[in-house]
């Protein structure tokens, strides 16, 4: 029974030397996915249509989009702080939206900066929100709600 607290602490040390923000390894199509979201551009060019009453919230490693509209919206591109991208396949009506925020990819490939356990001031906030259409190139902003990472 004493042997099992004294692996644990023989192998706490070894957790030290791990990089902060260690994941687990990713699969191939995870990286093919990480590459074609890098290879695209911020649509700057893109005209602003109306804003939506989508509302973003951050909790933690998670993002919540609360539709407040009687609209589904599908197949669109969701923009973070005009850097990270990330596929939408659909925003259902409601609260019911959550995404894990390390699946938005910046052009460097890197996924959006989250707390871990031994950097917890890795994390960055989220400040813009935007929706774009591809099919008709039309961005819609969203809703952001304050996070406590800007403390």
């Amino acid at each position: 029974m004493a042997r099992v607290p004294r692996l644990l602490l023989s192998l706490a040390p070894l957790l030290l030397l791990l990089p902060a923000g260690c994941a687990p390894p990713i699969t191939l199509g995870q990286e093919q996915q990480r590459a074609r979201l890098a290879a695209l551009d911020y649509p700057a060019d893109a005209p602003y249509g109306p804003d939506l009453d989508v509302v973003v919230r951050r909790d933690d490693r998670t993002l919540q989009l609360i539709n407040r509209t009687p609209r589904r919206y599908a197949d669109l591109r969701l923009w973070l702080n005009q850097q990270y991208v990330r596929d939408v396949p659909a925003i259902e009506v409601g609260p019911g939206n959550r995404y894990d925020l390390r699946r938005w990819i910046n052009q460097h490939r890197e996924p959006f900066p989250v707390a871990v356990l031994l950097a917890p001031d890795r994390a960055f906030p989220v400040v813009l929100a935007e929706l774009h259409d591809p099919e008709l190139n039309v961005r819609h902003r969203l809703l952001v709600w304050p996070d406590d990472t800007l403390d």
